[in-house]
């Protein structure tokens, strides 16, 4: 059986020797099989390697970048793959999404959200901007808890809110307020004067719990593992967004239209995402 440390260390020998002799210009020699290294040779790769990175700390920089974007091809691909079926489960919940969702327009931009991801509260501007600048455009919210059990508690207290029509009200307040948890979502629903009986009546209610665990579920068929993640149309953006983002997202669907959203043909008409431009 080969030496996984062998190999790691030839693997890693290999890759910043032809680096560097690469930005060299120096033509590669034959590499001899990792099992014959000697403990000496493996020695004498460790500090070759150790030399080089520490004199070309930018490299890992490099292949940390490198890496990041492999990834997030990949990330990107397996959405797509996934879109006709994710607005399949849209138009199917479209009755209990329409209280979390603002605006009416020919193009809708989807967040999956938690109420203690900072980046999400750092986007909310910009989202609300976008809302402001353009009027065609539809925002529907998805609660994606995942960061903490109160994030949970403050999406119950949210999808209550709704029921009483104050979720865009309460979804600003609730990220204004810092930490989110049971005793600080309920004090903002408190404070937006939501009727405090009928608020926690519904937050506990089962049809609550089981609306977030579908959402719960569609966010992890459509390989969405962080907050805040945007789709828009055939597009996703995953991780924060500024204005010129969103913006650009909504622009573009709106010229191309959704190809997902025309392939899901059972969908039903102005379903949970509007029927962009048919192609």
């Amino acid at each position: 059986m080969k030496n996984p440390l062998k190999i790691g260390l030839a693997a890693i020998a290999c890759a910043a020797l032809t680096l560097a002799l690469y930005r060299g210009g120096a033509s590669l020699p034959a590499v001899a099989q990792t099992d014959s290294f000697s403990e000496g040779q493996v020695k004498s790769i460790e500090k070759i390697v150790k030399d080089y990175l520490i004199s070309h700390p930018e490299v890992m920089l490099e292949i940390q970048e490198a890496y990041e974007k492999k990834t997030e091809a990949k990330r990107g691909e397996a959405m797509r793959s996934v879109m006709p079926e994710f607005y399949k489960t849209l138009a199917s919940l479209k009755g209990d999404l329409a209280p979390l969702s603002v605006g009416e327009g020919d193009v809708t931009l989807v967040e999956f959200f938690d109420y203690n991801c900072g980046y999400c509260r750092q986007t909310l501007p910009e989202l609300l901007k976008l809302m402001d600048s353009d009027k065609r455009v539809k925002i529907q919210f998805l609660e994606f808890p995942i960061l903490a059990p109160g994030s949970a508690e403050a999406s119950k207290v949210a999808i209550a809110a709704a029921k009483q029509g104050k979720y865009l009200e309460f979804h600003k307040a609730m990220f204004a307020a810092g930490r989110a948890s049971k005793e600080s979502a309920f004090k903002v629903a408190e404070q937006i004067g939501l009727d405090m009986e009928r608020a926690k009546k519904d937050a506990a209610s089962p049809e609550t719990e089981a609306l977030i665990s579908k959402l719960s579920e569609l966010g992890k068929r459509t390989f969405v593992d962080g907050t805040p993640s945007f789709i828009v149309g055939d597009k996703t953006n995953p991780g924060a967004a500024d204005y010129d983002q969103l913006k650009q997202l909504v622009d573009t669907t709106r010229k191309d239209g959704c190809k997902s959203c025309a392939a899901d043909a059972s969908a039903p008409s102005g379903s949970g995402v509007k029927d962009e431009k048919k192609s």
